[in-house]
């Protein structure tokens, strides 16, 4: 589907390249949002500040959400019941494996003594294995405590500028809306909208020259194609093409016009 706003115009003297324009976009832009609502308690960069990848950009209230943390992990961490009975568990094993020796060898003890610690023991290990699930839930318990937390925590998908700001500390903001937008502008797009019936090759990979406007006039960018469209708008009779360039110096700002050169057959 042939995007809004960008149109296809094409001009090529005879025999040269021909001239489809379009318009520059970042290739990573990203609006960012909370899983869930809340207050926002601080925002640790600004607009206009850069941002590595997995930086935390800024975080709801969470002292709750950080003490639930701290005591599931206490009670997860903490092993002394189940080390207790693990050792209950050996001790009875080797007190019932030599009263059963003694009953089959001597008949110094009576099968009621044996038969009391087999139970014993029996009870001892079901207790080991009900304390080693429990173990484990807590250690679920735990993980759940901090993926809760996490979800209080936004942090950048990618390394980039932040551009906007939505909201301020201390101001509440629900569950997907928009607070932060991240740009990386080092790399970008030229995005063009191509008529259906114009003669050009046109293929992903495919290196392609591109220029690009900068202030009054324009500079040459070398491009590749990255993306064709598989189909054509039947409202327009266009197809969308993609190509990226490199723009690490930051010379050109996403969302300036601009050409893609395409050669004929």
């Amino acid at each position: 589907m042939a995007s809004a706003g960008v149109f296809c115009a094409v001009t090529a003297a005879a025999g040269e390249p021909i001239r489809v324009s379009g318009l520059t976009e970042p290739l990573h832009d990203v609006s960012l949002s909370f899983e869930i609502d809340g207050k926002i308690s601080k925002i640790h960069f600004r607009e206009g500040a850069y941002v590595e990848k997995n930086a935390t950009i800024m975080v709801l209230n969470k002292w709750l959400e950080e003490l639930e943390v701290k005591r599931n992990r206490l009670i997860w961490e903490s092993k002394v019941e189940v080390e207790s009975a693990a050792e209950r568990v050996k001790t009875l094993e080797k007190l019932y494996r030599s009263t059963v020796e003694l009953f089959e060898n001597t008949g110094s003890v009576s099968k009621d003594e044996v038969e009391k610690l087999e139970l014993e023991y029996k009870l001892a290990v079901a207790e080991h294995q009900r304390l080693a699930i429990a173990e484990e839930r807590e250690k679920i318990e735990y993980e759940m405590a901090r993926a809760k937390l996490n979800k209080l925590i936004l942090r950048s998908p990618i390394s980039g500028v932040v551009s906007d700001l939505a909201l301020d500390e201390g101001e509440s903001c629900e569950s997907r809306q928009p607070v932060v937008r991240v740009v990386n502008t080092s790399r970008c797009l030229m995005v063009c909208n191509i008529d259906a019936s114009l003669d050009v090759v046109v293929k992903k990979g495919q290196a392609v020259d591109l220029s690009i406007q900068v202030g009054s006039g324009y500079v040459n960018k070398k491009g590749k194609i990255i993306f064709v469209s598989p189909v054509v708008d039947p409202a327009s009779g266009l197809y969308q093409v993609k190509a990226a360039f490199d723009n690490k110096k930051r010379t050109i700002k996403p969302g300036v016009e601009g050409y893609m050169l395409l050669p004929k057959p």
